[in-house]
């Protein structure tokens, strides 16, 4: 997961910047992301994680360098970018007077697809993520859980090449982690791009081939996960990542 241009990355960040006025929150980012892998985004709270998926979808635009999805540009081509990516944010929020059901037939036609057929296609998620039972009851009734896995169904329904997640498994039970992890490994395997972000390294571990790790608005590791733990001679990520981000203490 080197910087620079790769024919084999589906997403590339070429020496990215954002500034919010005089503050810096990104600073020079540069990574690739392999097409069809799982990737970790690893850093403290603060790290500007949040900021660069909102420069990911086009929300935000850069102060400097280049942010490509499938040799388009994050910004310039936001409206393109966003039949190629599927968005699941930290708290996913739904109107109260719709169902599960209207939810997801609402998302499909502001994608231009056909309600019925969207679903029949989701039937099998669906009934993966133990969601078939509740889908006629308000989605702003549902558990935390269930909003997670509601929010997943809505980023997959138009088949998105790229699936950016944040921290997708904040607040889960361990049942429903495990629903959420297996779906994951299972679109990986069939070709989709996965960027998701979390603090639990054990997850990473188990999932990612790649992982970025940035701190304090910089990338300071990128690249095959095996790789940078063996590099920094680090008995696990876990302890890869405390090097990396620790502060210094009061002298």
């Amino acid at each position: 997961m080197t910087a620079g241009p790769d024919p084999g990355a589906l997403v590339c960040l070429e020496h990215v910047g954002k500034d919010f006025g005089p503050k810096m929150a990104l600073r020079d980012i540069s990574f690739v992301v392999p097409q069809g892998q799982i990737c970790g985004l690893l850093g403290p709270n603060g790290a500007g994680k949040t900021t660069l998926f909102r420069l990911l979808m086009g929300i935000l635009k850069p102060t400097s360098g280049r942010l490509r999805i499938d040799e388009l540009d994050a910004f310039a081509d936001r409206v393109a970018i966003k039949r190629l990516i599927g968005f699941l944010p930290d708290e996913p929020v739904f109107y109260s007077y719709l169902s599960g059901r209207e939810t997801l037939e609402l998302s499909a036609a502001m994608h231009g697809l056909d309600a019925r057929v969207t679903l029949e296609g989701l039937a099998p998620i669906i009934a993966r993520l133990r969601l078939e039972e509740d889908l006629d009851a308000f989605a702003e009734d549902y558990s935390r859980g269930m909003k997670k896995k509601l929010g997943l169904l809505m980023a997959l329904l138009h088949q998105p090449k790229l699936l950016v997640l944040d921290e997708p498994t904040n607040g889960l039970d361990v049942e429903a982690v495990r629903q959420f992890y297996d779906l994951i490994e299972h679109l990986a395997a069939g070709g989709t791009t996965i960027l998701f972000s979390t603090h639990l390294m054990d997850h990473v571990a188990r999932l990612c081939s790649h992982a970025v790790v940035i701190d304090a608005g910089s990338v300071v590791a990128a690249g095959a996960l095996d790789a940078l733990v063996a590099e920094a001679r680090a008995a696990s990520l876990e302890d890869l990542f405390l090097t990396l981000t620790r502060r210094p203490g009061p002298a």
